[in-house]
C-alpha cells in the first residue's frame, strides 16, 4: 500500500463492533455493510475503531470500492464476506431498500491498540457513530498517539 494511490484529501474512520474489527483484521470479513454511503474517493485508507468494550483504534485497511445495491443483490454478491448471518443482515437493513457495500483489502493491525482515552487526551478524538472523515494530518496524529 502506497500513499499516492490513496484518496489524497482524507481518510475514513469506521466505528465497528469489536467482533467485526477483529474479523476485518483477520481477513475473514472483506465487506463492510452500511446503511449510508460514505462520500469518498477510492481507494481510501480506513482507520478501524473498535467500539463497545474495546474502545480503541485497532488497525487500518483500504476501502477498494463502494457501491449501493438492493438488499437482496448485496447479500447475493457479498453476503459471504460480511461476517453476518442472513438474519443479522436483514435486521441491520430493515426498512431500507438498498444497502452499501464497502469492499476492504490490506488489513493491518496496529502493534498496540490505541485506547479511546489516549485518543481523546492527545487529539480530542470523538468516535463516530458510524463513520467520519479525517485529514491525513489528523490520521497521522491519531496513529502516533
Amino acid at each position: 500500500m502506497t500513499e499516492p494511490l490513496l484518496d489524497p484529501a482524507r481518510a475514513l474512520v469506521l466505528s465497528l463492533k469489536p467482533r467485526f474489527a477483529e474479523a476485518i483484521l483477520a481477513g475473514s470479513k472483506t465487506v463492510e455493510v452500511r446503511r449510508v454511503m460514505p462520500r469518498i474517493i477510492v481507494p481510501t485508507l480506513a482507520l478501524l475503531y473498535a467500539s463497545g468494550s474495546a474502545r480503541a483504534l485497532v488497525g487500518t485497511c483500504v476501502v477498494r470500492s463502494v457501491a449501493r445495491y438492493p438488499a437482496d443483490e448485496l447479500w447475493q454478491l457479498h453476503g459471504a464476506g460480511t461476517a453476518l448471518s442472513r438474519p443479522e443482515f436483514d435486521a441491520y437493513l430493515q426498512g431500507r431498500d438498498c444497502g452499501v457495500a464497502l469492499l476492504l483489502e490490506h488489513p493491518e493491525s496496529l502493534a498496540t491498540p490505541i485506547p479511546l482515552h489516549m485518543l481523546r487526551q492527545a487529539h480530542g478524538f470523538r468516535p463516530p457513530q458510524s463513520f467520519a472523515y479525517v485529514s491525513h494530518a489528523q490520521r497521522k496524529r491519531l496513529l502516533a498517539a
